[in-house]
């Protein structure tokens, strides 16, 4: 939950004394049970837990439970087929046709992750074109950035994929300019799924057209990898506060 990895005692802890430790995590976007578990480490780096055996964690134990988007102001599911799809073969159609060696997008109601999770959300389904270092892209309509803008999503391989190995891509395009990389995040089959939250500030006050790519990390026959609930969402950015100095 983007903890840190080690946070150091503020002193010295005697047996039976206590003490208050604070560490910010964040909630995943996606919905389901999260549990972070901790451990102590001595001088030595030795790490040892709780009860008798000095084995057991302590944890933070928290509940995602689903909520309606707010503040959603694009959304690149509902919007997919509105995006020009193309891969090294040339333009594809949205929605594509299931095992296209040519590379495909499909909207999905109930995408499953590598978890075995079922999710009750949108998503789309990205596979590049089957060859080696194949890519699949879709740019969106453009769209004008306001400061206070981010981009979300849930990104992973699907259920049963094992053999997806992909980099992730956000790109974006100034009015007839070239495709520029704003985030890239590289992913293969091991049982997770990553939450995205970019802040797109950088890009305010300029009309963007949105990139999403997928590409192969060698070969692409089992990279089918998934965007859950890609949305731009606003954060009102509130005034600074300012003071008046009086007498």
């Amino acid at each position: 939950m983007g903890g840190v990895q080690q946070l150091p005692l503020p002193a010295a802890v005697a047996p039976g004394q206590t003490i208050d430790l604070a560490i910010n995590l964040v909630a995943p976007l996606s919905e389901g049970s999260y549990r972070g578990n901790w451990q102590l480490m001595n001088e030595s780096g030795e790490i040892f837990g709780t009860a008798s055996t000095a084995n057991r964690p302590f944890w933070v134990s928290i509940l995602v439970a689903g909520a309606p988007l707010q503040g959603t102001t694009y959304d690149l599911v509902a919007n997919a087929c509105s995006a020009k799809w193309f891969s090294g073969a040339g333009n594809l159609n949205c929605p594509g046709r299931d095992g296209d060696a040519n590379g495909y997008v499909l909207k999905l109601t109930s995408p499953v992750l590598e978890n075995g999770s079922t999710q009750n959300r949108p998503a789309l389904l990205t596979v590049p074109q089957n060859v080696d270092n194949g890519y699949i892209r879709a740019v969106y309509p453009s769209y004008a950035v306001q400061k206070g803008d981010r981009f979300q999503a849930v990104i992973g391989c699907e259920n049963k994929a094992t053999g997806c190995f992909v980099l992730f891509r956000v790109d974006y395009q100034m009015e007839g300019g070239f495709i520029r990389e704003f985030w890239a995040f590289g992913e293969r089959y091991e049982g997770n799924s990553f939450s995205v939250d970019l802040d797109l500030s950088p890009l305010a006050g300029q009309n963007v057209k949105f990139v999403l790519t997928i590409l192969s990390i060698g070969q692409a026959s089992n990279d089918r990898a998934l965007w859950v609930e890609p949305r731009i969402v606003h954060f009102p950015v509130l005034p600074t506060a300012t003071s008046t100095p009086r007498p």
